[in-house]
């Protein structure tokens, strides 16, 4: 853009025609009827009719990054105007003229490094069903002064009435700077495109933008797979953040994180007195496990924490490819449920805990017993979900040593926590996301 004016109107006449012209639509949650409904991300999808996405053989190996600190791995190649060059596997270097102004986040991690790095404005569509997405970072974000992400009349390139398949048309309707999405997640069993429709789509709109398979370090599809590296959590927002040249933000909250981080595990007990974990989906009675030690950064507000996967007592191990009745949840014995994406569910949530908790079984299981099964958070987390998500796991597995978690409310958004018992400082994260440095 030339000018500030300029900037603005096309924001703005943008923001038009995707409230008026755009396609979006699509049920709020879809699961089993009579049990909690699941989320439609096809990374988390879980039902007795489906499948999960990924592989329970996928590899737990983590490349070297070169040797390079986040930081430095981050850094694009640039002066400080014109053209520069921001690289990430599997997608390589990709230059840009200018800073986005108009990008897809298909997943909350690009939308929630956009909103944290002041750029939330740029935001124009999202991914599946918009208010689950919406829910899953509005909860964070209501507890923050002057921090919001507008999700409402934001474009998707998920059709009505299919949550898990994408649509070329939309694509070209929204006509975004750049699509944070991993192209090779494209050409998988998840959505089945061709190379030429990936990169014909590239050529035609924007470049992509995206590694998917660093979620769970998983093995991406044939023809992906040479030269497919893995990032950490904050290798992968610090790959965002370089996008829109906000890296002095993104190492304000990267100084944030590490402070918490430092807190959390200098008040750690010992690990032979942490509790035992189970992460799970919830569906009519049925409970799908996680294995929440695999690497990858879908775990990265659970790991840092050291607890033991509770399903690894139990008949075939902690793998997320089967399932459990409340037998197997006896035969578990967890210290501490935690229901993953649970914060995005709202009364649904509210309603099956109250029926798990009441069921027959419930007192043979130690974390229902005691009332510790928790609505947890998404992995695809960004960096304030991300602060937000390790107070918050800290209180759940630890109340005494970090406070106690207050509970779900209403669902709608975090709960409010006392000054004094607060992990981390919430006027500073409003600061940096509103530039304050």
């Amino acid at each position: 853009m030339s000018d500030d004016d300029t900037e603005t109107s096309d924001a703005q006449t943008r923001r038009e025609y995707l409230q008026y012209g755009a396609v979006v639509g699509g049920g709020l949650l879809a699961g089993c009827a009579g049990g909690e409904s699941t989320p439609t991300d096809p990374s988390v999808a879980r039902t007795d009719s489906e499948t999960p996405t990924d592989s329970p053989t996928e590899s737990g190996t983590r490349p070297s990054t070169g040797g390079m600190s986040e930081t430095e791995a981050e850094t694009p190649t640039a002066t400080p105007d014109g053209p520069y060059t921001v690289s990430m596997a599997p997608v390589g270097d990709v230059t840009f003229d200018e800073v986005p102004t108009s990008v897809l986040a298909y997943y909350p991690i690009a939308a929630g490094t956009a909103v944290a790095l002041g750029h939330g404005d740029a935001v124009d569509a999202i991914g599946y069903d918009k208010q689950l997405f919406g829910n899953t970072v509005d909860y964070y974000y209501d507890g923050l002064d002057g921090v919001s992400f507008e999700w409402e009349e934001l474009g998707r390139v998920t059709p009505s009435g299919s949550p898990g398949s994408l649509d070329r048309e939309l694509f070209y309707e929204l006509d975004s700077d750049v699509h944070f999405l991993d192209p090779c997640l494209l050409r998988s069993g998840s959505f089945e495109w061709s190379e030429e429709e990936v990169d014909s789509l590239a050529a035609d709109i924007g470049p992509w933008f995206g590694n998917y398979y660093s979620r769970t370090n998983g093995q991406p599809p044939e023809g992906c797979r040479d030269g497919y590296e893995y990032y950490s959590l904050w290798e992968y927002i610090g790959k965002i953040a370089a996008v829109f040249r906000e890296e002095d933000r993104y190492r304000a909250f990267e100084s944030m994180r590490d402070d918490l981080l430092e807190r959390i595990q200098a008040d750690l007990p010992p690990e032979s007195e942490r509790p035992s974990l189970a992460v799970v989906a919830y569906t009519g009675g049925t409970f799908w496990p996680y294995d929440f030690t695999q690497e990858g950064y879908l775990w990265a507000h659970v790991r840092p924490f050291g607890v033991t996967n509770a399903f690894t007592q139990t008949e075939g191990g902690p793998g997320t490819d089967g399932s459990y009745d409340f037998e197997a949840m006896v035969e578990a014995q967890a210290d501490v449920v935690l229901r993953y994406w649970g914060t995005a569910l709202g009364d649904t949530f509210i309603e099956n805990r109250s029926a798990v908790l009441d069921h027959s079984l419930a007192r043979e299981v130690p974390a229902f017993r005691d009332e510790r099964y928790f609505a947890s958070g998404h992995g695809m987390q960004g960096p304030v979900m991300h602060l937000f998500q390790l107070e918050m796991t800290a209180k759940q597995l630890f109340p005494e040593q970090f406070g106690a978690w207050p509970g779900y409310g209403d669902g709608a958004s975090y709960p409010e926590i006392p000054a004094e018992e607060r992990l981390f400082d919430r006027q500073r994260v409003a600061d940096i996301v509103d530039g304050d440095i």
